[in-house]
């Protein structure tokens, strides 16, 4: 008999889990690229930051006293950039928590956001506690090419929320199938729906500064310039925001 037989799902799923967190440590973190004192990703750190703020208040989480109950799970969480700015809004670091594959960013996010609960490990696997009232999922799908994987985290994230409770996705974008790399991969919008489930979601759609042309204006005029020319949207690319109830 040949060994033909198809792998089983929690090996695919472990060799891609291997695969992200090689690259993000031979790889992204020793670039630093996206570090917010690069003018471009401080641009788009502050554009995220305000899409975050306004859905806050969109579904009523408006006073100081809101914030501070509210419990927060981020998925992917890197250095504790997200959960830092809940904090500067208002909320409890007691009560976020932050999960991430590689174990050097949940370093990182421990030694800048002490009070806060930080986790290393896979979101799929991993006890994280709750419910949740918010889940972040920002710029995490991208990263992950195998799909039932995908879909495997996004169910995870719903079944981590209370009832009603508020998940905010954040991803690069493409209107048709992109082919991408063996490390990165954009997301198409009907893909993303899918994964929803049939949730309703608010979107914000191409609402990033095309990065060639964020670093000429960011370089030349300075961020305030790029995040005007960036509010139009008319040469801005398919990085978009979204957030749904459960």
């Amino acid at each position: 008999m040949g060994n033909d037989a198809p792998k089983p799902e929690s090996e695919i799923f472990a060799e891609e889990l291997s695969r992200i967190e090689r690259f993000y440590n031979e790889k992204f973190l020793p670039e630093n690229a996206w570090t917010a004192l690069k003018p471009r990703p401080y641009l788009y750190l502050r554009q995220r930051q305000r899409r975050l703020r306004e859905a806050l208040l969109e579904h009523g989480l408006d006073a100081t006293d809101k914030l501070r109950n509210l419990s927060v799970l981020d998925v992917g969480s890197g250095g504790g950039t997200n959960l830092a700015w809940l904090v500067e809004l208002g909320a409890d670091p007691s009560r976020l928590t932050g999960v991430d594959l590689v174990a050097q960013r949940v370093s990182t996010a421990r030694e800048r956001l002490p009070a806060a609960n930080w986790i290393s490990g896979d979101i799929t696997q991993t006890d994280v506690g709750g419910p949740y009232d918010v889940v972040l999922l920002i710029a995490v799908l991208t990263s992950v090419t195998n799909q039932d994987l995908k879909r495997r985290i996004v169910d995870k994230c719903f079944s981590l929320l209370k009832p009603g409770g508020l998940l905010f996705f954040y991803d690069f974008m493409t209107l048709s199938e992109d082919k991408g790399t063996q490390d990165y991969k954009k997301l198409t919008y009907e893909e993303v729906d899918g994964y929803f489930g049939g949730r309703k979601a608010r979107w914000f759609k191409r609402d990033l500064l095309k990065p060639n042309l964020a670093e000429k204006i960011t370089t030349r005029f300075g961020v305030t310039a790029a995040e005007m020319l960036q509010a139009m949207g008319i040469f801005n690319i398919e990085a978009s925001f979204a957030h749904l109830r459960a």
